[in-house]
């Protein structure tokens, strides 16, 4: 009984890390995004709009996740 505890906290540890990870790499983009934007060049506006994509899906594959979860 006390390993199940011990592989279930483990486990939890190990989700809540994942998602602390992909927060940041969001938080990473949207910083990216904020400096380019203060730039303006053509090139950066491109960059914005390739990492405001990758924004995009970044958070709908987490919200997908989520949902998955929730079951």
């Amino acid at each position: 009984m006390r390993l199940m505890r011990l592989i279930t906290a483990a486990l939890e540890a190990i989700v809540a890390y994942i998602n602390l990870k992909n927060r940041r790499y969001i938080d990473e983009i949207e910083d990216e995004i904020d400096e380019l934007a203060r730039v303006g060049s053509p090139s950066a506006k491109l960059r914005i709009e390739r990492l405001g994509k990758r924004l995009s899906r970044e958070r709908q594959r987490n919200l997908r996740s989520s949902d998955d979860n929730s079951n």
